[in-house]
C-alpha cells in the first residue's frame, strides 16, 4: 500500500493504523503529555499486520516515515483538548536484531536493532535543536535548525545583512535532552579470542537517562555514517553510528542463547550419565593434561550456587570466586639463541637481551627481574601492533628436553614443552603449548602483510585483532638443550612478543573459559580500559571531550556471568578499593565529578595472580607471596597454587597424552597432505576421539545456561549434616589455648555454594550428600595448599584472612618484645646483631628474625635511629 503513494496518503495510512491498533495508547499519551509521557511506542509487528508494505517502508526509510507517523499523530482526533505537537513515534520490537560486527554500509539509513551491553554512557546534557541568534547590531533574531553534527551559525543577519556579531539567545532557542551511549556485543555471543565490537548511539529527549553502563540493552535506531578526519584532511573511511529511537533494558540471563527442544533433550540425557562429572572435567582445556581438581572447581564455578534473597531484603551471593596462583615463568621459556624482535626492528638473542639487563646475575632460585628498560612489538587489545614495555625478564634452569619447531618457510624455534604459540583453529587463533602442537598446524608469525602461499588470517591476542601471517608447522622433534639456561620475557598486559619470527604468548587456563562460559569477559588485571576491572568516571573522546563519561569495567560487563582476570595482582589502586564491594556485595559504587551511580557486578571472578617474588614457595605463608590485600584474598571461595612437581606416574601419563595428541595430528596431516595415504578416515577419527573434548563447547555453553536459568536446588538434611560436621571437626582443632583458628564461618557459605553448583551440574532440584562431599573434598584440598601454617603444618585461617599465620604473629610479638627490652640497655637503640642473637636463644632462626625485622621496619613499627640499631615506635 505504501509504495508509490503521496505524502497525504501516507499520513492517512498512519491515522488509520492508529485508530485500528493504538486508540487506547494514544488516549493515555494525551492524558500524560508532556510531563509524564512524550512518546507513542509502536510495535513493528503491529504495523506489519496492518500493512506489510508500510512496515517495510519504515524499515527502509525510517526518517521520512517517522515524519509522516508523527504528523498523523498530531492530526489524530483526540477526545481531550491536547495538542501533541512535540510527541514522538518510536518504532521498536523489530523481529530480528543485527550482530554489531555484521553491520555493513548496506544498512545505511535503515531502521535496525542491535543487542549488547552499555560499555560507556555520558551524562544527560541539553542539546540545541533550533538555535536563535541575536544580531548584536540590530537585534534581529535568526533561527538556524541544528540538524548536522557541527554547530551551525548564520552567515549574515536577516535584518541588517551584516556578518554579525551574533549571540545565542537561550530563551528563544529550542533544546532537547541528549545522551550518547556505546553498546558493545554481549559476552555470550562471542567465542574465546574474539574481540567484542561496539557501536555508538545518540539518543534524545524522553529516552535519555534510562540506561547506564553495564545494562544489557536492545537498541532500535537508524544507522548513520560519519566521515573520518577533519575539514582539512578528510578520509575516504567512515565510522558507523546510530540515531537511537528506542532503548529497552533486557536483564534476562543469556538472552542470545538459542536453546532448542532438541538441545534440551540432549542436555537432559547428558545429565543422567554416570560419568557426568568426569566428562565435565574433560571438557575444560582438554589440551592441558592433569589439574583435575582445578578443572572441576572451574566447572562448579561456571554453574555457580544459588543466589538467595531473604525476607528482610538482604542478599547472599551464589557466585563462586576462585584464585589461581602460579609462576608464569615456570616452564614457559625459549632457548638462549632465540632472536627477539625489538622496538626498533632489530633482533637480539634472548640470552643477550636478558643477561645485559641483569646488573647482578643471580642463581636460578631468584631468576626473575622486575626492572627492565626496552620495548618490543606486541599485539595489543585494540588489535594493533605497537611498542610495548617489557616488564620482566626470566632466567630459568633448562629442562631435560626442549621441542624444536620447524615451519614450512624455514623458521625454527627451540622452546620448553609448556611454552605456547598461536595456532589457527576455526578461523581464529588459540594459544597452545608446544607439547600439544602437531605437524600441519598453522601458527601465527610476524609478516609484512603480503599474501603468501601459507595464507594470512586474523590473530587474537588477549582480545586484540591484527592481521598476521600464518605458517605451517613442518616438524616437531624433542631435542636436548645446548645451554643450562632458558629465558623468557613478560610484556605487560599483552604477554606476547615475536621470537624467531613466531608470535609467542604466555597462556593460562583462564582463556579456555571464554569458549564454554555462556557469558564471560577475559581481561588483564592491568586493565584494558580507563575503567579497569570495575568502573570509572572518565573524560575521553567518546563524548565531546569535555563532559564526564561513566564507563563499565570487566566485572560490570560480566554481570550475570564470569570474569576471567589474568594478572590480578597488578590491578590499579582504584580497582583495589572497589574490589571488596564488587566481590561480596556484587555492585560497584561510583561517586565522582557529579556522577553518583551503583553498577551491578553479579558475576563470578576467576583470577590468576603471580607470586610476589617470581615463583611460589610452599614453605612461606601464602599471604606473604601474593601482592593482594589479605581482606581481598579472603573473599575467594577457592584458592589453588598451580605448581609443576615431578611425579613418575603423572609424568608418564602426561607423556602418553602428549604423544597420543601428536599421533592424532600426524594421522590427520598425513591423510590430508598425502593423496596416497594408507590411513582411512575411520582410523583418523578413532585416534582423534581419544584426545577430543568430552563435551562439545557449544553444547556445554547451552547446558550451563539451561542449568542456571531453570535449576535452583535446595539442601537435604544429609547435605546439611555433611557440611556442618566438616566445619565443626575443623574448628575443634583450634580449641586448644595455643592453637590457631583453623577455619572461619566464611568457609561455610563457600561450601554451600559449591554443593549447590554440584547439584546444578546434575540438573538436580536437591543438594544431596554426594554434592556436599564433593564440596568438602575440594575445600580441604585448597586448605591444604594455602590454609596451612608452613611452620607447624596445622590449618590456620589467618594465613589467608590476615596474611600472617599464628606462629608468625607470635614470632613478631616476641621480636618486638626483644627489641623493646634491649633498646633500654643501649643509648642508641637495640643493636640488630644483639636482637638476632637473643631471638635465636628463644628458638627464632636468624633468617626468620632478619626477615621479620625488615617487615617491622616497613610497617613503621620499629625504626633505625642509626645504622644497625632499632627502636620500637
Amino acid at each position: 500500500m505504501a509504495t508509490g503513494v503521496d505524502n497525504t496518503e501516507l499520513t492517512d495510512a498512519f491515522e488509520e493504523f492508529y485508530r485500528d491498533y493504538y486508540r487506547n495508547e494514544i488516549g493515555e499519551l494525551a492524558q500524560k503529555y508532556p510531563n509524564d509521557q512524550k512518546s507513542l511506542w509502536v510495535d513493528w509487528d503491529d504495523l506489519y499486520r496492518f500493512d506489510p508494505d508500510l512496515a517495510d517502508d519504515v524499515r527502509n526509510r525510517p526518517e521520512q516515515m517517522q515524519d509522516y507517523a508523527e504528523e498523523a499523530l498530531r492530526l489524530y482526533d483526540l477526545p481531550v483538548d491536547v495538542k501533541l505537537g512535540q510527541a514522538h513515534v518510536r518504532f521498536h520490537d523489530l523481529p530480528e536484531s543485527e550482530d554489531i560486527r555484521a553491520i555493513r554500509h548496506e544498512h545505511h539509513g535503515m531502521l535496525i536493532a542491535v543487542q549488547g551491553i552499555v560499555r560507556k554512557a555520558t551524562d544527560v546534557r541539553p542539546k540545541v535543536t533550533n538555535a536563535a541568534f541575536e544580531c548584536q547590531r540590530c537585534g534581529t533574531l535568526t533561527r538556524i535548525p541544528q540538524v548536522a553534527g557541527d554547530f551551525q551559525e548564520p552567515h549574515e543577519c536577516q535584518g541588517c545583512e551584516r556578518q554579525g556579531p551574533f549571540r545565542l539567545n537561550m530563551d528563544q532557542s529550542e533544546f532537547v535532552d541528549a545522551q550518547k551511549i556505546r553498546v558493545q556485543e554481549s559476552p555470550e555471543g562471542l567465542r574465546g579470542g574474539e574481540t567484542p565490537q561496539a557501536i555508538d548511539v545518540n539518543i534524545e529527549d524522553d529516552i535519555t537517562g534510562e540506561v547506564t553502563a553495564g545494562d544489557h540493552v536492545r537498541v532500535t535506531g537508524v544507522l548513520k555514517l560519519d566521515q573520518q578526519g577533519d575539514d582539512r584532511s578528510q578520509s575516504p573511511m567512515f565510522d558507523l553510528y546510530m540515531d537511537g529511537i528506542d532503548v529497552s533494558i533486557e536483564d534476562e540471563q543469556f538472552e542470545d542463547m538459542d536453546i532448542t527442544e532438541e538441545d534440551k533433550k540432549e542436555i537432559i540425557e547428558l545429565s543422567n550419565e554416570d560419568d557426568l562429572y568426569d566428562k565435565m572435567v574433560g571438557a575444560i582445556a582438554p589440551s592441558i593434561y592433569g589439574y583435575e581438581r582445578e578443572k572441576l572447581a572451574m566447572m562448579l564455578q561456571l554453574f555457580s550456587g544459588v543466589t538467595k534473597h531473604l525476607p528482610d531484603g538482604s542478599r547472599i551471593r551464589g557466585d563462586l570466586h576462585m584464585l589461581l596462583i602460579g609462576d608464569p615463568g615456570t616452564g614457559k621459556c625459549l632457548s638462549g639463541d632465540t632472536h627477539v624482535t625489538l622496538g626498533d626492528g632489530s633482533e637480539v638473542p634472548i640470552r643477550t637481551l636478558v643477561e645485559d639487563n641483569l646488573d647482578d646475575p643471580k642463581p636460578v632460585d631468584d631468576g626473575v627481574w622486575d626492572t627492565v628498560d626496552f620495548e618490543v612489538p606486541s599485539l595489543q587489545e585494540d588489535g594493533t601492533i605497537s611498542q610495548q614495555q617489557a616488564t620482566k625478564v626470566w632466567k630459568r634452569e633448562a629442562p631435560e628436553q626442549l621441542y624444536r619447531i620447524r615451519t614450512a618457510t624455514g623458521r625454527e624455534l627451540d622452546i620448553t614443552p609448556s611454552h605456547p604459540l598461536f595456532v589457527q583453529s576455526n578461523g581464529r587463533f588459540e594459544a597452545v603449548k608446544a607439547e600439544q602442537l602437531t605437524a600441519g598446524q598453522m601458527i601465527a608469525c610476524k609478516g609484512n602483510n603480503d599474501e603468501t602461499e601459507h595464507g594470512q588470517s586474523t590473530v587474537a591476542a588477549d582480545g586484540g585483532v591484527v592481521t598476521a601471517q600464518t605458517d605451517r608447522i613442518e616438524s616437531i622433534e624433542p631435542v636436548e638443550p645446548e645451554d643450562e639456561w632458558v629465558y623468557d620475557l613478560e610484556v605487560g598486559g599483552t604477554h606476547n612478543y615475536v621470537s624467531n619470527g613466531v608470535v609467542s604468548h604466555n597462556s593460562q587456563m583462564l582463556s579456555y573459559i571464554q569458549n564454554i562460559a555462556p557469558r564471560s569477559v577475559y581481561t588483564s588485571g592491568k586493565g584494558s580500559s580507563s575503567a579497569g576491572l570495575t568502573a570509572a568516571a572518565v573524560r575521553d573522546d567518546f563524548g565531546d571531550g569535555q563532559q564526564w563519561t561513566l564507563e563499565a569495567g570487566a566485572l560490570v560487563l560480566a554481570d550475570l556471568g564470569i570474569a576471567a582476570v589474568d594478572e590480578l595482582d597488578k590491578m590499579n589502586p582504584d580497582d583495589r578499593s572497589a574490589m571488596h564491594q564488587a566481590l561480596e556485595q556484587q555492585e560497584i559504587s561510583i561517586n565522582k565529578a557529579g556522577i553518583n551511580a551503583t553498577l551491578k557486578s553479579r558475576c563470578s571472578l576467576l583470577g590468576a595472580a603471580n607470586p610476589k617474588y617470581g615463583r611460589f614457595d610452599q614453605f612461606e605463608p601464602i599471604g606473604e607471596q601474593i601482592d593482594l590485600e589479605p581482606a581481598l584474598v579472603s573473599r575467594f571461595d577457592l584458592i589453588f597454587t598451580v605448581t609443576d612437581e615431578p611425579d613418575e606416574e603423572e609424568d608418564r601419563n602426561l607423556a602418553s597424552h602428549i604423544i597420543q595428541t601428536n599421533y592424532a595430528g600426524e594421522l590427520h596431516t598425513h591423510r590430508v597432505e598425502n593423496p596416497t595415504s594408507d590411513y582411512s578416515q575411520e582410523q583418523v577419527d578413532a585416534v582423534t576421539e581419544e584426545v577430543a573434548p568430552t563435551i562439545e563447547p557449544d553444547l556445554l555453553r547451552k547446558y550451563v545456561a539451561h542449568a542456571k536459568t531453570s535449576c535452583f536446588p535446595t539442601m537435604t538434611e544429609e547435605a546439611k549434616t555433611e557440611i556442618e560436621d566438616f566445619y565443626v571437626d575443623l574448628r575443634v582443632q583450634g580449641t586448644d589455648e595455643d592453637a590457631a583458628v583453623p577455619v572461619t564461618a566464611r568457609k561455610l557459605e563457600a561450601l554451600v555454594r559449591l554443593s549447590e553448583a554440584s547439584a546444578r551440574i546434575r540438573l538436580s532440584d536437591t543438594v544431596e550428600k554426594e554434592d556436599a562431599e564433593r564440596a568438602t573434598t575440594i575445600a580441604r584440598y585448597c586448605m591444604e595448599q594455602i590454609g596451612v601454617d608452613p611452620e607447624t603444618g596445622e590449618f590456620d585461617a589467618d594465613v589467608v584472612e590476615t596474611g600472617t599465620s599464628k606462629s608468625q604473629r607470635d614470632r613478631i610479638q616476641n621480636l618486638k618484645g626483644i627489641i623493646s627490652d634491649i633498646e633500654e640497655e643501649y643509648d642508641e637503640g637495640a643493636p640488630v646483631d644483639v636482637v638476632v642473637e637473643r631471638a635465636e636463644e628463644v628458638g627464632i632462626e636468624e633468617s626468620k628474625a632478619e626477615h621479620e625485622i625488615e617487615k617491622l621496619k616497613q610497617k613503621g613499627e620499629v625504626y633505625e635511629p642509626r645504622t644497625d640499631h632499632l627502636r620500637t615506635t
